[in-house]
């Protein structure tokens, strides 16, 4: 399928200009208050659920790809990262873009990373978000809506097959007990076997299986009050840190090493099978009230994920009974509280105005443990193995971090005039950080560095935190709306684990390494952005023509990034005292004649090192985790058959840029820029049945969406899936 250029598209859109059928009306909910996407000043992507279904979307990853600007970063194993113009999130730290769901943001994006059903719409607001959901929005924020149950009893099945021996099926089923009791459930399963094999094993190193739920009761006694609940949880089990280890100049099954080459493909030859296992209870109330001069709304939510995930020990090859061979398993025990009052004004004064207050209690039990590789055997023991065992303990880390935040927020929205608004909005957090490390005294770097008993062994401290916002949004037109936004991001310091930087110290010192060039702290600081924009929003040719314009300028103290040191078991966060980030995004929709939809996106961001005090000659590099562009071009069109038949095939290209991974910017580790072509056929019958074939990577791209280099001579990547294809049945009833 051939592309129309710009130009001849846009003469094409002017001839057809008289067609009454616009591009689809949207309103935005991300910004805590329901607005016309024409009128948020933020750079916004949304999916409704008609554009959910007609892109097949399954997954987070499924609509991340295509939004410019944005990165979707995932592993086996549960970890997630989402980047948005190039503000980064790392491994053991808070995530830079908030993920909020029905109204509660989640504390961990390692539960993100699910299947998607039941969808209503999904928003992606670039840019500071914190004044609205404050931490960890420092980037933006994705708000997912799930679907709302009608008057009326109805339900969907679908079911799908593909290659790697990959199934799904999910059913759903809403409608109302009475008037005013209605309920959505849900459930869904996939399993897949990955696209690639252990050389020595046999195990599919990417395999996965997981099966989830979804309660929604909606309950409105009267006009004025509704109450909203909330029962999800899921269940999954998988394959384990499937990484390719790369060290320069050793060979990897049989492939040659001489340097490393973030764009050279090596064999799985680990001879420890993996494996990921995690469980997750999400609930959640939601209760809102009208009044006279508005409305009042609480939101409580109660969160519990368990994942423990194993596998061989950096760099992943067949070394068992080798000195240093390893083993390494990892666990994290979350619980999450949170509770949030709010009041709003009515949506119909001249002023609108909306404040409140916001609490949330986070605990986590986090255990990394290294086993000396003796014979290929992984214990999936939870504690110290003994000197007798199969597989003793080489390191232990047990480490019990504890967060309270406090926040009070507000905002407002005046209109000065009837075509120029002014939204200011702000808020204040106050979070306390604490750590208390477990681990036994014999392992324990806490007691080690500092000679101090282990009833002694904890610390905290409080961070606190002002982010206001400040847009002005300018009518200058029916149609066109203009905007200009400044506002201030922010993301909590933390801990790694009290000893690690002495721990260290002491092994450099035997390497001949010297203290300077050791960056890790026990606590890192929090991470503060400074964000200007401009932006334009315009539908032109009698709304055929949807176009989206962003331009900003980021300023990032105190950048946190990953730090592996796999010899010590140690997953630590250092900061980058400063990174300046800047660029823009574009993202369309138009309506060709003969109904052609054509979208697409383009992103670009140049990401600097602008100040980094421990090693100033990294100054001036990129920063890591930015790709430098993202492009997305699309075609679809509904095919109208007989007998109420309709065919819509669709075809999609993206390509992401180039990309650093560390703030040394490592020879060999850079990668190369990749393409990604995804198509879609999906005959359907109305709104009863539909039946779609699907594939995606089509071209077939070899490349790791991961890469984590360490220590200059070694990198541990993790690889994207090849082509994969399949088919997908639903029938609605």
């Amino acid at each position: 399928m051939k592309f129309l250029s710009f130009p001849i598209m846009l003469a094409a859109l002017s001839a057809n200009a008289q067609k009454n059928n616009p591009v689809e009306e949207v309103v935005v909910t991300g910004t805590k208050r329901d607005q016309a996407l024409q009128d948020v000043p933020s750079s916004v992507n949304v999916l409704t659920e008609s554009d959910i279904a007609e892109a097949g979307i399954k997954r987070p990853k499924d609509f991340l790809a295509t939004v410019p600007n944005v990165t979707f970063i995932e592993d086996n194993a549960g970890e997630v990262y989402v980047n948005i113009r190039g503000q980064t999130a790392v491994r053991n730290s808070d995530p830079n873009v908030a993920v909020v769901i029905d109204g509660v943001p989640l504390v961990s994006l390692k539960a993100f990373n699910q299947d998607l059903f039941d969808i209503q719409q999904i928003e992606v607001l670039k840019g500071p978000q914190s004044a609205v959901y404050g931490r960890n929005a420092a980037a933006g924020a994705i708000v997912i809506t799930t679907k709302q149950p009608g008057d009326e009893t109805e339900g969907s099945m679908s079911a799908g097959m593909g290659n790697f021996g990959s199934s799904r099926m999910s059913v759903g089923l809403s409608g109302p007990f009475s008037d005013e009791l209605k309920f959505a459930l849900s459930a869904a399963t996939r399993e897949t076997d990955g696209p690639f094999t252990n050389q020595l094993t046999g195990e599919k190193v990417q395999r996965y299986k997981t099966s989830l739920g979804r309660l929604r009761l909606f309950y409105n006694p009267n006009d004025d009050t509704s109450v909203n609940f909330r029962l999800a949880a899921h269940d999954s089990k998988g394959g384990g840190t499937a990484y390719n280890g790369q060290f320069a100049g050793v060979p990897i099954g049989g492939v040659p090493v001489p340097a490393l080459d973030a764009n050279l493909m090596l064999p799985f030859v680990s001879n420890v099978a993996g494996f990921s296992e995690e469980e997750m209870l999400d609930m959640a109330l939601d209760v809102e009230r009208q009044l006279d001069f508005g409305s009042i709304r609480s939101i409580t939510s109660l969160n519990s994920f368990d994942q423990t995930f194993g596998g061989d020990g950096v760099p992943y090859i067949a070394d068992s009974g080798a000195e240093g061979a390893l083993t390494q398993m990892y666990t994290y025990d979350d619980e999450v509280f949170s509770q949030e009052f709010r009041v709003s004004s009515n949506a119909d004064g001249r002023i609108q105005w909306m404040a409140g207050v916001y609490f949330l209690q986070f605990k986590r039990d986090q255990i990394s443990e290294l086993n000396q590789d003796v014979n290929g055997t992984l214990l999936r023991t939870r504690g110290v193995d003994g000197p007798d065992t199969i597989a003793p303990t080489a390191s232990y880390t047990n480490s019990e971090f504890e967060t309270t935040n406090y926040a009070v927020f507000a905002n407002m929205q005046m209109d000065l005039s009837d075509r120029l608004t002014l939204e200011l909005a702000g808020r204040y957090d106050v979070e306390k950080r604490e750590v208390t490390e477990k681990a036994p005294e014999a392992f324990n770097l806490c007691v080690q560095a500092f000679s101090t008993p282990l009833s002694a062994c904890n610390d905290s401290t409080t961070f606190r935190n002002f982010s206001p916002k400040a847009s002005l949004i300018y009518l200058a037109g029916d149609d066109l709306t203009l905007y200009a936004n400044y506002g201030k991001g922010y993301k909590s310091g933390g801990y790694n684990p009290l000893g690690s930087r002495q721990a260290l110290i002491t092994a450099g010192a035997g390497a001949g390494v010297d203290e300077s060039d050791i960056f890790v702290q026990d606590q890192f600081e929090e991470e503060v952005s400074e964000s200007f924009e401009l932006g334009a929003k315009g539908k032109f040719f009698d709304q055929r023509l949807s176009v989206n314009i962003g331009i900003f300028h980021t300023v990032v103290e105190g950048a946190q990034q990953f730090e592996f040191f796999p010899s010590a078991g140690l997953q630590t966060v250092t900061s980058i005292d400063e990174v300046e980030l800047k660029g823009f995004d574009v993202d369309f929709t138009a309506l060709l004649p003969s109904e052609y939809e054509v979208f697409g996106g383009y992103g670009f961001t140049d990401g600097e090192v602008t100040e980094f005090a421990a090693n100033p000659s990294f100054e001036g590099n990129t920063a890591p985790g930015s790709v430098k562009t993202t492009a997305t071009l699309g075609v679809t069109k509904t095919f109208e058959l007989s007998n109420g038949l309709s065919l819509t095939p669709r075809l999609e290209v993206t390509r992401y840029g180039s990309i650093w991974w560390d703030v040394a910017n490592t020879p060999g580790t850079e990668r190369d820029p990749v393409t990604i072509v995804d198509g879609r056929l999906t005959l359907a019958e109305g709104a009863q049945w539909e039946v779609a074939l699907w594939g995606k990577n089509l071209t077939d791209e070899e490349y790791y969406q991961e890469v984590v280099p360490l220590l200059g001579v070694l990198s541990v990547n993790y690889r994207a899936p090849t082509r994969s294809y399949g088919v997908d049945f639903t029938y609605h009833f």
